[in-house]
């Protein structure tokens, strides 16, 4: 008789470098005879990765926490484990306020995960298994790649390096390694994620090796494209850009948050540039990337941010027309050096511009889409559609396009299309017939691979 499994459930919040994260603990308890399931109400522990970066994250990951606790209090479930950034953030103050959860736990504890989920439910692994591969919550084709974790920047707002630390990035060859892997796997799209993926190898090599481990990575087999994410951008050089320009497998697609644009803002916030740099650098990205796919994030309500300092945010975005930008309302964090700043703005004040950027972003989105219809494109399609508006058409990604981020391609099906799902995972070409804000709407042109 087959003994039956204990089942754990794992809610991940937060940024792709917590996916990585979770994948990683699934992967090793997966590996040491745990069964993963995806239905938290058959699960004997549950786990929540969390995100600690700014109020409403902080508030997902609190009722997160409070609905494991519920089911343990109604349920099958014998305990609750809570890690990720809040758990680092606030251990001390969680430990002492938090009954609901069973164990809290460190980012460096996570690595322990099998034994503390065997302590929890008082077992012991006769044999553990360390060296196992993650478990991917991504689609077969596409993962996440990690490539650094914490920040040597102390930018003024943010609690990222409080949490995660300075700057550490993975060698080139455990990369390369970690990247064969995925493609044994299938995986055809690599996201390289950090912190500051700019900055890779710093701290490893005496001096940034980003375009170096980009051309080691090109070059395995099976991956067709790249995609780098999160580029400060003070440290871009000519290298990188001639990189994206002369590689075939760079997605061309620039994600660069630049959090603001004018200059006493930029200085405030310890942004390490100015608006001149950032314009400059804009020009010579299109100028060497034809069609460049550009996305960006913006903070409105900065503490002291006047009327006239939003006004030229405004008129920055609107004239520089990013594909996709996303807007954030200035989030006051404890430990951070602007917590002590003074000109905090009302909550209406933000509210009011958060509304202005983002509407103003929304009629950016879908004039640069509509301005597509009746090309040609490629797309990656990811998934099955079943809802009534596909009629069992599919949703895919052009380069442009980051997954669960950006935008995506509606591919509408026909008769003559066969079978939905030996799509998946495949790239096509689609003529584009139809826009909206964050979505385009296509049909097959027949050629797939």
């Amino acid at each position: 008789m087959t003994q039956k499994r204990d089942k754990v459930h794992l809610v991940s919040l937060g940024c792709p470098k917590n996916t990585v994260d979770s994948e990683r603990m699934l992967g090793l308890l997966n590996g040491n005879d745990y069964e993963i399931t995806t239905d938290p109400e058959e699960a004997d522990v549950v786990i929540v990765n969390t995100c600690g970066f700014i109020g409403p994250a902080k508030e997902e990951s609190i009722a997160a926490i409070m609905e494991a606790h519920e089911l343990k209090e109604s349920g099958q479930c014998k305990g609750v484990i809570v890690t990720g950034c809040l758990a680092e953030r606030y251990q001390d103050t969680l430990k002492a306020d938090l009954i609901e959860a069973d164990q809290i736990l460190t980012l460096r504890q996570e690595d322990d995960i099998v034994h503390h989920v065997d302590e929890l439910l008082g077992t012991e692994r006769a044999n553990y298994l360390d060296n196992v591969p993650r478990l991917m919550t991504t689609p077969p084709h596409w993962a996440y790649l990690r490539i650094s974790d914490g920040c040597d920047h102390k930018c003024a707002f943010c609690a990222i390096p409080l949490i995660k630390g300075r700057h550490r990035s993975e060698t080139i060859e455990d990369l390369v390694t970690e990247a064969r892997r995925l493609a044994e796997r299938g995986v055809r799209e690599l996201v390289l994620v950090a912190q500051d993926s700019v900055r890779y190898g710093a701290d490893l090599y005496g001096r940034p090796q980003l375009v170096p481990l980009l051309e080691q990575l090109a070059a395995v087999d099976g991956i067709e494209w790249m995609r780098l994410m999160y580029t400060y951008p003070a440290f871009w050089t000519d290298e990188m850009i001639d990189f994206y320009a002369e590689s075939d497998k760079m997605c061309n697609y620039i994600d660069m948050p630049l959090q603001h644009i004018a200059d006493p803002v930029l200085k405030r916030m310890r942004r390490a540039t100015t608006k001149a740099k950032t314009e400059r650098l804009l020009e010579r990205l299109r100028e060497r990337l034809t069609h460049v796919g550009l996305r960006s994030s913006f903070i409105v309500g900065f503490p002291g941010e006047t009327e006239a300092e939003f006004a030229e945010l405004l008129a920055f975005v609107e004239q520089t027309r990013f594909d996709n930008a996303t807007c954030f309302i200035y989030s006051h964090e404890e430990g951070t050096e602007a917590h002590g700043f003074d000109g905090e703005l009302p909550e209406h004040v933000k509210e009011e511009r958060y509304r202005q950027l983002t509407e103003l972003q929304d009629g950016i989105s879908a004039d640069i889409n509509h301005g597509l219809v009746g090309t040609a494109q490629v797309v990656l399609v990811d998934a099955k559609l079943d809802d009534e508006l596909a009629e069992n058409g599919w949703s895919g990604r052009m380069q442009r396009d980051a997954p669960e981020i950006d935008g995506h391609v509606r591919i509408e099906a026909g008769a003559e299309d066969g079978a939905a799902n030996a799509l998946v995972g495949k790239f096509a070409e689609v003529d584009i017939t139809g826009a909206y804000s964050y979505e385009l709407v296509a049909r097959l042109t027949g050629k797939t691979w």
